[in-house]
């Protein structure tokens, strides 16, 4: 009988004592997921959108652009940065439909290779950053503000004219930008 008590009373023993948790493995878990969800993630300030009936030319590339300044070229005009600098002007005996557009030329300077409202768009922002620049704690080795990178990412309609793109290109040159990225839709696969 006293062999019946004594596991009786171990069973009761173990019915009654605190059941702990064992945390040490779930925050292992927890850890890892987060872990995982970090390096997953991406982050892009840039928000490049298209406008209505844009017709951007197709690339096999899958890389991202970098932050940049954003210009957009339809036959229609030009789109600085979410504003409308330059409406182009419908040539002569053109359709709306076709490609017969051209720049005003009262919006041309330089021989005609430079267009003046894009060129001053381009020098406000160029300014704006600057200041910006200055303004930051970020600072070379030797303790001056970072340089300006001159970065302008141009998404231009499959219809515009190599013409147009060239006086685009040197506007942006002369304004202080350095490097264009041209933008296009990634191919499906």
């Amino acid at each position: 009988m006293s062999r019946l008590r004594s596991i009786r009373f171990r069973r009761s023993r173990r019915k009654h004592r605190d059941v702990e948790l064992q945390l040490t493995s779930m925050m292992d878990v927890l850890v890892i997921i987060l872990v995982f969800l970090l390096k997953s993630y991406s982050t892009s300030t840039n928000n490049f959108t298209t406008l209505p009936g844009l017709k951007l030319p197709i690339s096999a590339s899958q890389d991202m652009p970098p932050d940049s300044l954003h210009l957009i070229i339809t036959p229609e005009g030009m789109t600085f940065e979410n504003e409308r600098i330059v409406e182009f002007e419908l040539a002569a005996g053109s359709l709306a439909d076709e490609t017969g557009y051209s720049i005003k030329k009262a919006d041309l300077a330089e021989d005609g290779r430079q267009i003046q409202p894009l060129y001053a768009a381009l020098v406000k922002a160029r300014d704006r950053a600057e200041l910006l620049r200055a303004k930051s704690r970020a600072r070379d080795e030797s303790g001056n503000p970072l340089p300006f990178d001159g970065v302008l990412a141009i998404q231009a309609d499959k219809r515009v004219h190599y013409d147009t793109i060239r006086k685009i290109m040197f506007t942006a040159a002369t304004a202080g930008y350095k490097v264009f990225r041209l933008l296009a839709l990634k191919r499906e696969t």
